[in-house]
């Protein structure tokens, strides 16, 4: 049963409106807003993405090629969007027989600044015990600015074509939600996705690796650089190796710790706050909207917070 608390505020829509403008004050009216009519390319991209990643969400070992077609279709029609790169590259990974380097070219001359890149040459390197490339691939990678997966722009672009397909819509619900249920099977899908592909980074940071001198400066650089990107996922990775790093009872070793501690309080505290809303779709409408405005995972749970009169720290 919900509290009478997150009713009235499930019901206070214009607030998160209020919210959604006000994150969007401090930058120009840009021409992809979602106020305008999207172009028939982007509209295009999105539906055979959303449909590829629908493929290989709900039958990987028999949809692979058509998911691959379908992502590669998207990636033709929209080639400047690192986000739907980034989904063919992970879509390719997973599929047996593809072959990733060539869209991992692409993707580095869109998003030059991204360790993400590197994550699939280093795990490959880590496969055929090629010690001398790792080390190589993870200085790389100590050069980052961040290690982006585009994650509330695919969301926010995926779901709701995706709501219009028998995913979101064939399930039985006394009040039907095809908006939400698709934004949930979007973020599971895409989970399955990210989480792999960031293995490779902590395997290359564990504790028997950062013992040695020179791979420790990569390793703390690398830590930085995934603070700085745009999930709680690769943010908390980094946050895990930089503890990793730090001397024990220190100074440093606490501050650690609390960022910790505050990061998944904010993911978990928003994330009770969603679950709480009645009225559900109306709440991912607003959520999705402000997901087009927030590039950050980290930056769209705290705005959720603040909307709903949460505190930011534990």
């Amino acid at each position: 049963m919900k509290s009478a608390s997150w009713i009235g505020r499930a019901r206070s829509w214009p607030l998160l409106a209020v919210l959604l403008l006000s994150a969007c004050a401090s930058s120009p009216p840009q021409q992809g807003s979602s106020n305008a009519r999207p172009a028939p390319e982007r509209s295009d991209a999105d539906q055979m993405a959303a449909t590829a990643l629908a493929l290989w969400g709900t039958n990987a070992s028999t949809n692979g090629s058509q998911a691959l077609s379908q992502i590669q279709q998207a990636t033709q029609a929209a080639p400047e969007r690192p986000e739907l790169l980034w989904l063919h590259l992970r879509l390719c990974t997973e599929v047996p027989g593809c072959e990733p380097q060539p869209i991992e070219a692409r993707l580095r001359k869109l998003d030059p600044g991204s360790g993400a890149v590197w994550l699939g040459p280093l795990a490959r390197a880590q496969a055929r015990r090629d010690a001398r490339a790792e080390a190589q691939i993870l200085e790389m990678m100590s050069k980052a600015a961040h290690f982006n997966v585009y994650w509330t722009t695919l969301v926010a672009k995926l779901s709701p074509p995706l709501s219009r397909t028998p995913v979101a819509t064939s399930a039985a619900q006394p009040v039907p939600t095809p908006l939400t249920n698709a934004m949930n099977s979007t973020i599971g899908w895409l989970s399955s996705l990210a989480i792999p592909a960031f293995r490779a980074a902590t395997q290359a940071c564990d504790e028997q690796h950062v013992r040695e001198p020179e791979t420790r400066v990569r390793c703390q650089q690398v830590a930085q650089a995934l603070q700085k990107s745009d999930t709680t996922l690769a943010e908390g990775m980094g946050l895990g190796i930089e503890q990793r790093l730090a001397i024990p009872d220190s100074a440093s070793a606490m501050q650690v710790t609390d960022k910790i501690q505050t990061v998944r309080h904010q993911s978990r505290a928003a994330a009770a706050v969603v679950a709480a809303q009645v009225e559900k779709e109306k709440f991912s409408e607003q959520q999705l909207k402000l997901m087009e405005q927030l590039k950050k995972e980290q930056d769209v749970s705290r705005a959720i917070l603040r909307w709903a009169g949460q505190p930011l720290t534990p």
